[in-house]
């Protein structure tokens, strides 16, 4: 049976405060597909990385913080879209926005501008993997975010199962 990855659509909750939203965006946001919601949350998290350094750069600490509580409350958002626990796939998935989740708390803790940039790092190789993901089904190689590839089991511990399948010491 191919390995397949649901993510929960919720383009509402991207817009917070409609208010605060120019017309283009809040009509992007609300046309876009599971997927690029996704891209888009991921995109939005590396861009908040860059600007949480800035302000630590200048001092402005507390600026940074507040930016810091809205790049976990995406990688939580990306976390709680992860439905099918069973599936392999999505275990590893919940499991690196689980490691995210930590860097992003490690960095902000120890004020740790590397933990940081190895944060905005992951998020980038992300951003430019369901990129991909979008550019395959804009030509039609395929329709949703589905494997085709079986994937073997595991009975691995998990995000989903509370465990400790990955060591997430930095």
């Amino acid at each position: 049976m191919p390995a397949i990855v649901h993510f929960q659509e919720d383009a509402p909750k991207m817009l917070a405060h409609d208010d605060d939203i120019n017309p283009y965006l809040r009509q992007e946001v609300l046309s876009a597909s599971p997927v690029r919601l996704r891209w888009m949350l991921i995109r939005r998290a590396e861009e908040l990385c860059g600007l949480v350094e800035q302000f630590w750069d200048q001092g402005e600490d507390r600026q940074a913080a507040q930016w810091l509580l809205r790049i976990r409350e995406i990688l939580g958002e990306l976390l709680d879209g992860i439905t099918g626990g069973d599936n392999p796939l999505a275990r590893t998935v919940a499991d690196f926005y689980v490691f995210l989740l930590k860097l992003c708390y490690q960095a902000e803790r120890d004020r740790d501008a590397e933990r940081l940039r190895t944060l905005r790092e992951l998020l980038a190789i992300e951003s430019e993997t369901w990129q991909m993901v979008i550019r395959k089904m804009e030509v039609g190689e395929f329709s949703d975010a589905e494997s085709s590839v079986p994937l073997p089991p595991t009975d691995q511990p998990s995000a989903f199962s509370g465990g400790d399948s990955l060591s997430l010491e930095i």
